[in-house]
């Protein structure tokens, strides 16, 4: 995993050192096929990111996605070994609001320098981007919904409960795919775990919110984590932010892991900002752990009429008692 803190920070120090120079930029260490540079323009308050094209690129940038304080464009220019060369040239256009774009940037970069196909470039750009033009069009004083708060606080206890007790916490931050749009919560080599909560006293069941994700293809295993929440008023030592808080002091000293986790929590929309308006406590009074397999309560899509898709429905814990593992989960990933 890449250090973006401290790229940003030696980036940043070699601007105030150099007033007069316009701007400073750093090739990205990349597995991919497409060299990348992170640049901050120190005078304007800015950061940038360039990616270098390939001559014969199909790239239009009124076709991705726009949302304000991100400007796109082609330019010619030279950087590193690169001389009068294409790049895509993404720009900070609002200044002064480095944390929430060295995110946005850096989010962008770290999935065009793992990219070895050429033919997906276009496809990630517009997917990130999309992301984050969701996120930066929500309303400024818009928290979470309550079922949202509900299921990031079971992501963020297996996280710190389970996870962090096995593998180092950038490992675990690297394993925490939700915030990616994938089938499953968390994707940890050849496995995976899928988080869900819930909060009724009786019949306690969860929700699945489509076909494919109770879907063991392509894992050796799947395995489903239901939290059982209480909800809380008047406790703000319960609530996501006090959760979120108590994380981020554990990982605080590895400036991966908590670069990761601001990523992945403002690409859920979590905005540190608004912490103060988020009133509902939770605790977890209970856990139980299944693997899901053959005959596991579920639909899949191979059993669905030609059509048929997006779908949701709700399984009744009781109704998986069989698939129940009675043992620590963590000892099977």
């Amino acid at each position: 995993m890449i250090d973006y803190h401290n790229i940003w920070e030696s980036i940043n120090n070699e601007s105030r050192s150099n007033p007069l120079q316009p701007q400073i930029a750093r090739r990205i260490p990349s597995i991919g096929l497409y060299p990348v540079f992170l640049a901050t323009d120190f005078r304007k308050g800015i950061r940038l990111l360039y990616i270098k094209l390939d001559s014969n690129h199909d790239i239009i940038t009124d076709n991705l996605p726009q949302f304000s304080g991100l400007e796109i464009s082609i330019t010619v220019t030279s950087l590193g070994e690169f001389n009068n060369l294409e790049f895509i040239k993404f720009t900070q256009s609002i200044p002064n609001t480095d944390n929430i774009f060295e995110l946005v940037i850096s989010d962008v970069c770290d999935n065009i320098v793992r990219l070895q196909d050429r033919v997906n470039l276009n496809a990630t750009l517009t997917r990130v981007l999309n992301d984050w033009k969701i996120f930066f069009e929500k309303q400024e004083n818009e928290i979470l919904s309550i079922e949202s708060q509900k299921g990031l606080v079971g992501e963020l206890h297996f996280l710190r409960d389970y996870l962090f007790q096995k593998y180092s916490f950038s490992e675990s931050l690297f394993y925490w795919t939700g915030s990616e749009r994938t089938n499953h919560d968390f994707q940890i080599i050849g496995n995976a775990v899928e988080i869900k909560t819930t909060s009724g006293k009786q019949h306690k069941k969860f929700t699945v919110s489509s076909e494919r994700q109770l879907d063991i293809t392509g894992l050796e295993h799947l395995y489903l984590s239901i939290f059982s929440l209480n909800l809380h008023s008047n406790m703000p030592d319960r609530t996501l932010p006090a959760l979120i808080r108590k994380i981020h002091s554990v990982i605080q000293d590895d400036p991966i892991a908590l670069f990761q986790f601001q990523l992945k929590l403002v690409k859920y929309g979590y905005n540190e900002i608004l912490a103060d308006k988020y009133t509902i406590g939770f605790s977890v009074f209970e856990m139980k752990f299944f693997e899901v397999a053959e005959g596991f309560p579920r639909l899949l899509q191979r059993n669905l009429p030609d059509g048929v898709g997006d779908l949701k429905y709700s399984v009744v814990v009781a109704a998986c008692a069989q698939f129940e593992i009675t043992n620590e989960i963590i000892k099977h990933l």
